[in-house]
């Protein structure tokens, strides 16, 4: 992996794996990871019904200001177009459901969230967070880990309220099956909003980020880039 230094964030889609890192979007082939289209700095990564949103720093062939805004793909990430705040804003995390969105304005330093399809945006009061993750089905709701808790938005961020959730709590993600949350070497699964979390076999080094969807899982730790496609019963590391 010496070609895909600095690893920002992970992705599934469908039984797909991705990467997002310094050079670009990566795709696990069977055999190796693969560059999907062209070379840029990808931040932030999100995939919602097989479109695929990016933001970051352009790359050496593109001609996109800088920062990126939000990149949109129809094609698995061979090709982009701009969506919204290109030249604006860099998002180091990225959330997309539908109309909604919600990201990491890492060079504002403040959460913003669009509801209308990226129209408007407004400030999302949060705390200082780890990681976020949008209700698939439902855009008003997300959930967000901050110094070890777990809180829920049931309103676009408008209110916060804690959820009961494993301590030590650093990544959450809010799949088409699931609620997964990451300590620093545990995963924890509950099948929805009030139903305990149950401890998943797997150890992990400094887990960094976490993806699922359906059956299919990835992680990325200190060791590299773990995946599962039997609801994190088993993980396998990948070259």
């Amino acid at each position: 992996m010496d070609q895909m230094e600095h690893i920002h964030s992970v992705e599934v889609d469908g039984g797909n794996f991705y990467l997002a890192g310094h050079h670009g979007i990566y795709k696990w082939s069977g055999e190796g990871w693969a560059l999907v289209g062209e070379e840029f700095d990808a931040m932030g990564l999100a995939i919602d019904n097989g479109v695929f949103y990016a933001s970051g720093h352009p790359g050496p062939g593109q001609s996109f200001p800088d920062p990126l805004g939000i990149l949109e793909s129809l094609d698995e990430g061979s090709t982009w177009t701009s969506k919204t705040l290109t030249g604006e804003v860099d998002f180091h995390l990225l959330e997309v459901s539908g109309d909604s969105m919600v990201g990491v304005a890492a060079n504002y330093g403040v959460v913003v969230g669009t509801q209308d399809g990226a129209i408007s945006w407004s400030n999302i009061a949060t705390p200082s967070l780890t990681s976020l993750s949008i209700n698939p089905n439902s855009g008003q709701q997300f959930l967000l880990t901050s110094e070890g808790l777990l809180y829920l938005s049931e309103d676009s961020g408008l209110t916060l309220t804690e959820v009961t959730a494993p301590s030590g709590s650093k990544k959450v993600e809010w799949s088409d099956k699931s609620i997964v949350v990451a300590t620093d070497s545990k995963l924890y699964r509950s099948s929805g909003l009030g139903i305990p979390f149950i401890e998943m076999p797997e150890f992990f080094a400094g887990i960094q980020d976490i993806a699922a969807s359906g059956a299919n899982m990835i992680v990325l730790d200190e060791q590299g880039v773990h995946v599962s496609s039997d609801n994190g019963t088993v993980f396998s590391l990948l070259p």
